[in-house]
């Protein structure tokens, strides 16, 4: 029997090991946003890895039925806010997306096309600001969609500054978590599962500190799938043809979409797509940039895909990978239902898998659905990914030591064997269970 005493205690008990978590996690990103060591160095290294560990120990007791209070996730909301500060305020890189997300909105004030124009032309010099230059791979023009430059544009209107841009990332950020505190809530869930977004240390890296798109897109999709589940057939329609415009990762979710949509909802999300297209539509070429060009010649952290392309060519490499992404989807739409936050992970982490440039914020996407114990192999690879890290250090520019391959894809691999075998043990229990016959008692 529980006594008052009991009732009263554990709450506390509860509160402890999160904030126990959380103090490891705090400290460490803190000291990140503080000391703001160089990518790839050894103190860069070290604060991640501490702060890994303390965001694995809290995934740990919430996935064996630790459940917070609404008032203890407010101030577990507070606290990462506090560590995402700090990053923000640290100043771009040389090179870094965000110096080319500035130079992408310039453009368009000026009357021309992102996707027309290379940066490295001299004809241009004077639009380029401390903001916008030096950027990276000046010689190709914008890759990013229509959908991005919109954000570009809108996140520069307060200030032209790579700041601006890391300010409207993190609201999405805040956006994000609460569609995801919202989604489990609706479905049910422990909502503190919300912790493996808000205390994530790649989403504060790549959000607060590098301001990466990639999180527009997330809270898009992430937006799309929490509207569907509810109902609201027509507004997910849109907020996933907004994720595709933004990046078009996505697109291998639509076999999620078969049936649970009415022609009337995808005519609407064609529309969204067609109105965001056509403003960039030069009457020639489609609207896409430098996609070609990254799909032929950009390489980094893709084995798969580097091994597809040297035998049958770039072209059938990203077919593999979007059928791949595909493949998945409908697998997921026989198999789980909508509400399931790994329907909607699994099948773009397959594409990412197979992709020619696999970047450690490409990962953002993943995030908001990592909130069920099916997802645990993807939320290993959200931190064994930063090992990628240490090409910023390299000797030579982009070429992953095979040690940081092994760490990164073995943590990947090793967690989804584990997954796997659990299941089949958990499945082979339940048949021999259900099999067995029933026991009879005594006369």
């Amino acid at each position: 029997m529980t006594t008052a005493r009991d009732d009263d205690t554990k709450p506390i008990r509860a509160s402890h090991r999160i904030w126990a978590g959380g103090a490891i996690i705090g400290l460490a990103l803190l000291s990140f946003g503080v000391i703001r060591p160089d990518d790839g160095t050894v103190p860069f290294f070290g604060l991640l890895a501490l702060a890994a560990v303390g965001y694995f120990a809290t995934l740990h007791q919430v996935a064996n039925g630790l459940r917070p209070s609404r008032r203890a996730l407010i101030a577990c909301a507070g606290l990462a806010l506090a560590w995402r500060v700090p990053m923000l305020l640290a100043p771009p890189e040389p090179g870094a997306d965000l110096r080319r997300y500035v130079w992408d909105a310039n453009l368009i004030r000026a009357g021309l096309s992102p996707y027309a124009v290379v940066p490295a032309d001299p004809a241009f010099a004077h639009l380029r600001t401390g903001e916008s230059w030096p950027l990276n791979n000046p010689d190709v023009p914008s890759p990013y969609p229509p959908g991005a430059q919109l954000y570009f544009l809108a996140a520069t209107t307060p200030s032209e500054s790579a700041r601006a841009i890391k300010v409207a990332a993190l609201v999405c950020d805040a956006l994000l978590a609460l569609v995801v505190w919202r989604s489990l809530v609706a479905a049910g869930a422990n909502p503190g599962w919300v912790l493996a977004y808000l205390w994530s240390p790649l989403v504060s890296l790549e959000v607060a500190r590098h301001g990466h798109l990639d999180v527009v897109g997330a809270l898009c999709v992430a937006f799309a799938a929490f509207a569907l589940f509810r109902g609201r057939a027509m507004l997910g329609s849109i907020a996933f043809a907004l994720s595709v415009a933004v990046k078009p990762l996505p697109i291998v979710l639509l076999p999620l979409l078969w049936r649970r949509v009415s022609r009337l909802h995808l005519v609407a999300g064609l529309a969204v797509l067609l109105a965001l297209y056509l403003p960039f539509w030069d009457g020639r070429r489609l609207p896409v940039g430098s996609v070609p060009d990254v799909i032929d010649h950009f390489r980094f952290n893709g084995p798969i895909f580097s091994e597809v392309a040297s035998l049958a060519g770039p072209a059938a490499a990203t077919g593999f990978a979007i059928g791949a992404g595909l493949a998945v989807a409908a697998w997921a739409r026989r198999r789980l239902p909508l509400a399931s936050p790994q329907a909607w992970a699994w099948p773009m982490a397959a594409a990412l898998l197979c992709a020619p440039l696999v970047y450690p914020w490409y990962l953002v996407w993943l995030a908001p659905f990592l909130v069920v114990p099916q997802t645990m192999p993807l939320t290993i690879w959200t931190v064994s990914i930063l090992s990628t890290y240490v090409v910023w250090r390299s000797a030579v520019p982009w070429a992953m030591p095979v040690w940081a391959l092994v760490v990164e894809y073995g943590a990947l691999l090793g967690a989804a064997l584990w997954l796997w075998r659990r299941k089949l043990l958990r499945s082979r229990a339940e048949l021999n269970s259900s099999a067995a016959p029933p026991s009879t008692s005594a006369p």
